[in-house]
């Protein structure tokens, strides 16, 4: 965010907490927001606070004029209401924040944009005429009311301490937030469902568990209590129930500054339900990137992975699956540190992996360590063993050959004196420099490089460590894991790609090329014929070197098929891909992409893997979602990768 756009920002907020249902009251949720609002009663500047709770006592009181109900209590009505309010009071580079503790619930998907794996998900408010009543507010509303804001680039965040498990179709907990869908409530028809309000062009506009999201998801973020199968509960802290995920919110803050991203405010809290053996997994939508409350502390946008602590203990929240390997070094720094990218950061440690497990790994501090590294700690990667498998070649023409090795060494590259080699730096001329792969042909979309000074050399050897990066995440694949476990989970789901090829479907197997047009679609589609659910994670990795995670909702959950609540069993995801309009200038008629596809027993978070175009920045842009408690037969570790490679071409114009 351009500094000059916030100077003199406002801060709005609006908090919602129900413990007033007559089925399954609750008892923690006026607790969660009374205590987010004490927290933000004591912030400079000022915030705009709205807040909307009913009690355990508030449901058994009828007031004798219905029409008269004060604007405090938390309504479908009012809730809307209050965002009209903010949003005709907000502008750009303010800062809205929507908090709601409370029931969820979800119905069977009815259309074109329901989400069909996991069903369409409404807040369960209190009605306007009767206070022992619940009405809907269905997920495409709220979307609807806080599009404004994004629209006017209000930087948004809402919080969802609630759930919509399938799970508890069959269970009767009082902990647990969330109540059966009951088709006789009513929903509120004060607003108009607009359908899907993105371009259909748009193959990031996609948010699992939240149906229809209609807002670009660089404008906004949401924090929801756990995945689409799972349970919010209200476990105990310091003596009394609260919302795991508030609590958990709550604590980040206060320990850290508002002016964290979302992304080091999740790692926080993912780790402390990891340590805490909390059975949920909280999940990151949209920009994780823009800061909480306030304007950024910092643009580094260095991947970060949470870190762990139990007993002494340090465990880093990634390992095989996202490419960790035993011996990798990481910068680990606290919550809320300004600068991740420098490794003399006061403050912070380095350790090293010890021992790697799919999902996780374990971490030793390098050295004597007077710093205490606690759970909430994030870590970003120093060194990557992982790419000493692609050796770099130098031109015997190249002058100062211990430096330029020197330096390909600190990006964790290896030097190669004969074949077998990856990647070949030879000088064209006396000053041009150009990288070649192991059989000696120009690396497409890879520039030219003058070596006028150290700066160049550096951007050389920056260069081939994006393409080692990349070569990486595409051989990535599950080679560790015990044919015992890896069969079973193998075959409890079936992956394809399908697509119209000369008038007919033509169904694609992994690993086989598929050839499409320049601006056609094709469907990824996943079949969950097992008995547990399934994670799936989608990257683009292009022809101009970026990986890009294109649900932007980090992963998709495939539940198995439940014809009783009309959903699971099957993800269908349609992406269409294009020749880059850069390509098309240079008059290429051709590029080569591939769909690169993760299947997991429980969620995790491959944001490690995610790369920019080559010479870009990242952008702020992604998603993150945690390490849950495996609940499937397979060890609990079960995974596999999958690579779809598609050639786009243009059709050659007939005379």
């Amino acid at each position: 965010m351009d500094p000059q756009d916030t100077i003199g920002f406002k801060r709005f907020a609006i908090l919602v907490g129900i413990n007033a249902y007559s089925e399954k009251p609750l008892k923690a949720c006026v607790r969660d927001v009374k205590r987010i609002r004490a927290y933000l009663d004591e912030l400079s500047p000022h915030v705009d606070t709205t807040m909307m709770v009913a009690g355990g006592s508030d449901v058994d009181v009828e007031p004798s004029d219905p029409t008269g109900y004060s604007v405090n209590w938390p309504t479908v009505k009012n809730v809307l209401a209050a965002l009209d309010r903010v949003n005709s009071m907000s502008k750009a580079g303010d800062f809205v924040y929507v908090h709601f503790s409370g029931h969820g619930t979800r119905k069977a998907p009815e259309d074109e944009f329901s989400n069909q794996s996991t069903g369409d998900l409404a807040l369960v408010l209190c009605d306007d005429e009767k206070r022992s009543a619940v009405k809907y507010l269905n997920g495409w509303q709220l979307a609807q009311s806080l599009k404004g804001m994004v629209d006017k680039k209000v930087v948004v965040t809402l919080v969802l301490d609630c759930c919509f498990s399938a799970t508890v179709y069959r269970k009767d907990d009082p902990e647990v937030r969330f109540l059966q869908y009951d088709p006789n409530i009513g929903l509120d028809d004060s607003t108009e469902y607009q359908g899907h309000a993105g371009s259909e062009d748009d193959t990031s506009r996609h948010a699992s568990m939240l149906p229809n999201w209609i807002m670009n998801p660089d404008g906004y973020a949401i924090l929801s209590a756990c995945g689409p199968h799972e349970e919010a509960r209200e476990p105990r802290f310091d003596g009394e129930n609260c919302g795991a995920l508030s609590y958990f919110l709550l604590k980040a803050l206060s320990s850290g500054n508002v002016a964290a991203t979302h992304r080091d405010i999740y790692a926080y809290i993912r780790a402390h339900f990891k340590k805490s053996n909390i059975p949920q997994s909280p999940v990151l939508y949209g920009n994780r990137l823009q800061a909480f409350f306030a304007p950024p502390m910092s643009d580094n946008i260095s991947e970060i992975v949470p870190v762990v602590e139990k007993r002494g203990d340090l465990q880093l929240q990634a390992g095989i699956a996202h490419g960790v390997v035993k011996g990798d070094q990481f910068l680990l720094s606290p919550l809320g540190s300004i600068d991740l990218g420098s490794e003399s950061q006061p403050g912070s440690t380095i350790a090293h992996v010890t021992n790697t497990e799919a999902f996780v790994s374990s971490l030793e501090l390098l050295g004597p360590a007077p710093i205490s590294v606690k759970t909430g700690w994030v870590a970003r990667h120093l060194t990557r063993h992982s790419l000493r498998k692609f050796p770099v070649y130098l031109d015997k023409k190249i002058p100062e050959q211990e430096e330029w090795g020197e330096l390909l060494r600190k990006r964790s590259l290896a030097t190669a004196t004969d074949h077998p080699f990856s990647f070949n730096i030879v000088l064209n001329g006396d000053s041009d420099c150009e990288i070649l792969d192991e059989q000696g042909r120009p690396i497409p979309n890879t520039p030219t490089i003058a070596l006028n000074d150290r700066k160049a050399i550096n951007h050389v050897c920056d260069t081939v460590g994006h393409l080692a990066r990349f070569k990486a995440i595409e051989t990535l694949s599950n080679h560790t894991m015990p044919s015992s476990l890896r069969n079973p989970f193998r075959q409890s789901f079936k992956l394809h790609l399908s697509h119209i090829s000369a008038g007919r479907e033509a169904t694609v197997d992994p690993g086989q090329l598929t050839e499409v047009q320049d601006g056609e679609w094709i469907r990824l589609v996943l079949l969950n014929i097992g008995q547990e659910c399934l994670y799936t994670y989608v990257y683009n990795m292009s022809s101009d070197w970026q990986v890009e995670n294109i649900l932007r909702a980090g992963y998709e959950t495939i539940p198995p098929s439940d014809p009783d609540a009309k959903f699971g069993g099957k993800f269908e995801k349609r992406v269409k891909f294009t020749v880059p309009l850069e390509e098309k200038e240079k008059g290429y008629m051709q590029c080569h992409d591939v769909l690169k596809v993760f299947i997991t027993s429980r969620p995790t978070s491959f944001d490690l893997l995610e790369l920019p175009k080559l010479g870009e920045t990242p952008k702020r842009v992604s998603t993150s979602f945690d390490e849950g408690r495996g609940n499937g037969n397979y060890g609990s570790d079960g995974w596999e990768a999958f690579e779809f490679p598609v050639r786009i071409y243009i059709p050659a114009l007939l005379p």
